[in-house]
This record gives structure tokens, C-alpha cells and sequence, in this order.
């Protein structure tokens, strides 16, 4: 083989693509690889080609756990600043997990924390609600006694009831006080303030009613606005969610690079601001330029790694990596690694004379095959786009370079989920 090129398929995400800690080598979400069988070399390369599978397969059911874990981490930061936002959510905030990052942790680890992690926000989300309804029933209770001419405060639909019995003004009886407070409580947990405004607003126009008739109908305009408020605050937490993905991607594996897409994440986040189109793009297209790279050092790293567990050596200080080998005294690979993921091979010449060009290639062919099968199984699937049978062609004459070969050490693993 004088000469092939190898392709890393389907890097980019599928859908919202999100990259995530790759500076601490845990996960992209939503990442998927078209993947393509390995070459068989007899028996022994079934086995390696196997054992090559099976590494992948577990390593792609890691991946999976390891972005749920990605998702509630972004969750928590989303409830968190709900939780500061709300009169009383300090102590809420307390009872959240800490986030987790799952490089070096085995999936029944995450599974384990994922099932606490639900569980904790679960409570926390419902405790939250109950804490904005709560509070919003209150306001509106004191805003219809005051309107009505009345003292006090009712925390019940029972104490409001009682209050405005003593007065002969007021719409509002026992059975309505009742429907609003039960309409109240159905604030959600991450309403806007906007929308507390609106329910109020809304709410306070009951005390204005010309009797229990118009009372009802008032009612009605407040479990609307509250329905609204449920629907307006499901997406907005969606938005948050995606964005504090986003924002912690860049933070973990780009950190100072995009100031200004960050901070317009963290109001996202935090629930100050909506999620404009522009920055959604912008923060997408900066999180797949950070995939991009990292899957680049990736594929060159693990590739590196495999070739010198076959006894290959790299000269170090050139962009086109050349490849030495013990007992090759006349002929060394050179090999590029382009920005499209590309792998470009070659054997060469660093001597004239000597006929052994096409043995030279087919060992190189082989130990090629064979790197392929450990990529897979550090998660790198590739396909052969273009190759030469050894001795089809001289091998091209390079000068040596004179620089000290380097030994190649194994790749570290880098789980990705799928």
C-alpha cells in the first residue's frame, strides 16, 4: 500500500449538536459515527476485530449515561437560578446534587447518580412551585382586601372568605375564593416575573367586580393568564436547558474564547434574557468549531497511539508526521492528518537502492488494518476512501530528516457517547 486515505465519518451532531468537557475527556451529545467494518486479517485480526467491537459498544453505552449526566448537570444550573430568583429558594437550592463530570466513572456510577439527581430536583421543582404559588396567593388575598376597603391578611381561601364576609361590597364568596386559590397554585415553578405581574394584574381586577356573576368570569381571565404563564415558562426552561449545555461546553473546552457568547448564555441561564436566534447560532457554530478541533487531536492521538503499540516511531518538529520503524533502514511512512479528519499515508524512500518497496508496503498495509481495529475500539471508526496495492508504484525518494524518532506511547481513551 503506497498510499491511502482513511476518513472519520459523520463527526458533526446529529440535530443540536453539543460539545461538552472534552478538555476533561468526557462527552459530546448527540454525536453519532456512520460506522464501517474492518478489514479481517485471518483469525488473529477476527479477534482483534472482536475484541474492537465489543470495546465499542460499551464505550457507546457509556456515552449515552455519560449525556444524561451532561443534561442534569445543565438542568440543575437552569433550577438553581430559579431557585435565587424565588423569595424563600435559598433553602431549596441547598438540597440540589452537586453537578458531576463523568470521566472516570463507570456507567452504574452515573446511572446511580442520575436516579438521585432526578429524584432531588423532582422535589426541589415541586417545592419551588408550591413556594411561587404560595407567595403569589398572599399578594393577590392582600391586594383584594385592600381594594375592598378591608384589614388584615388571609394565607386560605377560608380566611379571605371570612374577611370579606364582613364586607357588603365585596364579589366575592367563600366558593370563589376557593377556585382562585386553586387556580393559583398552579403557578409554575420557573414563572417570569412578567407573567407574576399579568396573574395579578388579573387577579386584582376580581375585587372589581359588580357581583359574584362578573367574579367568576374574572376568575376565569386569571386560571388563562396562569395557563399562559405554564406554557411561556416550559420554554423558557427549555431555552435555559440548552443553554447552560452550551455555556458549560465552552467553558470546559474553550475557556476565554467566546466572552461575549458566554455571558449572553449565562442571562439565558439565569432567566434575565430570552434565547435570540443569533446567539443560538452563534453558540452552536462555536461549540462544533470545539468539536471539530477536539475530534482533529483525537483521531491523530489515538492513531499515533495504536501505531506505536505496532513498534512505529514518530520524527518530531514537522507537520507531516514521518514514521520510522526498527529494522527499516531505507524506508519510513509519511503520514498527515488534515483538518477534514483525513488521514494521508505513505511509504517512502530515505535511501537510494534496495528492492524492497512492496514488502515494505504490505507491512505498512497490515499494521494500518491493525491500527484501524484499536481505533474502533477507542471509538474512532473509519472508512478507506482511496488506496494503492502495494507495488503499484516505486516508493517516492525523501531525504532524511535528521531529527531523533520519537517513541509513540498509547492514546489515552477518551469515552464519547453516542
Amino acid at each position: 500500500m503506497s498510499g491511502e486515505v482513511f476518513v472519520i465519518a459523520a463527526l458533526a451532531g446529529a440535530g443540536a449538536a453539543v460539545a461538552v468537557g472534552f478538555a476533561s475527556r468526557t462527552a459530546i451529545a448527540g454525536t453519532t459515527l456512520a460506522l464501517e467494518g474492518v478489514s479481517a486479517l485471518g483469525e488473529h485480526m477476527n479477534r482483534v476485530v472482536a475484541r474492537a467491537e465489543e470495546a465499542h459498544k460499551q464505550a457507546c453505552a457509556w456515552g449515552a449515561v455519560a449525556s444524561g449526566v451532561l443534561d442534569r448537570n445543565a438542568r440543575l444550573a437552569v433550577l438553581a437560578q430559579a431557585c435565587a430568583r424565588a423569595p424563600g429558594g435559598e433553602r431549596l437550592a441547598a438540597e440540589l446534587p452537586e453537578p458531576l463530570a463523568p470521566s472516570g466513572r463507570t456507567a452504574e456510577e452515573l446511572l446511580r447518580w442520575c436516579a438521585e439527581a432526578d429524584d432531588r430536583m423532582e422535589r426541589v421543582d415541586g417545592d419551588l412551585a408550591g413556594l411561587n404559588a404560595a407567595a403569589m396567593t398572599r399578594t393577590v388575598f392582600d391586594d383584594l382586601i385592600q381594594a375592598l376597603g378591608g384589614t388584615g391578611q388571609a394565607g386560605s381561601a377560608a380566611e379571605l372568605a371570612a374577611l370579606l364576609a364582613d364586607l357588603p361590597a365585596a364579589p366575592a364568596d367563600l366558593e370563589i375564593a376557593e377556585t382562585l386559590e386553586r387556580v393559583l397554585a398552579r403557578i409554575p415553578a420557573h414563572v417570569s416575573a412578567d407573567d407574576l405581574r399579568a396573574i395579578r394584574d388579573a387577579a386584582r381586577r376580581v375585587g372589581e367586580a359588580a357581583g359574584p356573576a362578573e367574579a367568576r368570569t374574572r376568575v376565569v381571565d386569571v386560571r388563562h393568564r396562569v395557563q399562559l404563564a405554564g406554557l411561556a415558562a416550559a420554554g423558557r426552561r427549555t431555552d435555559a436547558v440548552e443553554a447552560a449545555r452550551l455555556l458549560h461546553a465552552l467553558q470546559l473546552d474553550a475557556p476565554g474564547e467566546h466572552v461575549a457568547i458566554e455571558a449572553g448564555l449565562a442571562e439565558v441561564v439565569a432567566g434575565r434574557a430570552a434565547f435570540p436566534p443569533a446567539l443560538r447560532a452563534e453558540a452552536h457554530a462555536a461549540c462544533a468549531a470545539v468539536v471539530a478541533a477536539a475530534d482533529r487531536a483525537h483521531v491523530r492521538e489515538s492513531l499515533l497511539g495504536a501505531l506505536g503499540d505496532l513498534g512505529y516511531q514518530v520524527e518530531e518538529g514537522f507537520e507531516t508526521l514521518r514514521l520510522a520503524k526498527e529494522g527499516w533502514d531505507q524506508h519510513a511512512v509519511q503520514l498527515v492528518v488534515t483538518d477534514e479528519g483525513q488521514v494521508r499515508s505513505a511509504v517512502v524512500r530515505t535511501a537510494e537502492g534496495g528492492d524492497a518497496d512492496a514488502a515494505r508496503e504490505r507491512e505498512w498495509c497490515d499494521a494500518f488494518d491493525q491500527a484501524r481495529a484499536r481505533l474502533r475500539a477507542d471509538g474512532v471508526d473509519t472508512e478507506v476512501e482511496h488506496l494503492l496495492p502495494p507495488g503499484t508504484r516505486p516508493a517516492p525518494l525523501a531525504r532524511p530528516r535528521g531529527a531523533r524518532p520519537r517513541r509513540l506511547t498509547q492514546a489515552r481513551h477518551r469515552e464519547r457517547p453516542d
